[in-house]
């Protein structure tokens, strides 16, 4: 049995026929969706994997500028999707300095704390997607009131250093592994300090 903790298996070529064949060899995943398209498709595609799938509904910083009015909207859609499926992650969300509304107080910032309430509020893991300052990250869930006792937070295709996984594992931290953490030096110096039991592994494939 495979259980890929990150995969955007509804932005893959033919979606429901790919599902049926990774299911009958016993795949199982994380199913991640971050804009509204995607949460309609991997919707369709639930109903498929059934409980080989846990779903994860969010709003992704590469949209986050564009999607800046309609921001409302999404998100009460994503709160009645994590109604809907209870067992559903939130996520992923975060911070990337590649795209619009980076900097602090911006639109990436604004709706990352919105969907990290939520996951507090219904009790969630929160799936992050950081690229350019997962400290920030961190300094900003615990204003929120994350940390121990609250829903775990996974940091999503992990290249943080020895000090990004102390820290994080404050928050009841869950660290994603992908081809790319074992790039950096640091990562790979740091990847031995996490406890075994918070490591996972991810395709990340889209």
């Amino acid at each position: 049995m495979s259980f890929d903790f990150h995969v955007h298996i509804a932005r893959l070529p033919h979606a429901e026929e790919l599902s049926q064949k990774l299911i009958a060899r016993g795949y199982q995943a994380v199913i991640v969706a971050c804009e509204k398209w995607e949460w309609d498709a991997v919707e369709n595609l639930l109903s498929i994997w059934k409980e080989n799938a846990t779903p994860c509904f969010g709003i992704h910083p590469m949209i986050a500028s564009a999607e800046k009015e309609n921001f409302p909207f999404l998100l009460q859609k994503l709160t009645a999707l994590l109604e809907k499926y209870p067992q559903a992650f939130v996520g992923e969300c975060g911070l990337d300095k590649r795209y619009p509304g980076y900097k602090p107080g911006e639109i990436q910032e604004e709706i990352f704390q919105r969907q990290a309430e939520l996951a507090l509020h219904f009790q969630r893991p929160l799936m992050i997607h950081s690229v350019g300052d997962t400290r920030r990250i961190l300094k900003i869930l615990e204003k929120l009131g994350f940390g121990e006792n609250s829903p775990p937070i996974i940091l999503h295709r992990f290249t943080g250093d020895a000090e990004i996984v102390q820290r994080a594992l404050k928050f009841n931290a869950l660290f994603s592994l992908h081809r790319d953490s074992f790039r950096k030096t640091s990562t790979r110096e740091a990847l031995p300090l996490i406890p075994e039991e918070r490591i996972r592994f991810e395709t990340d494939a889209c």
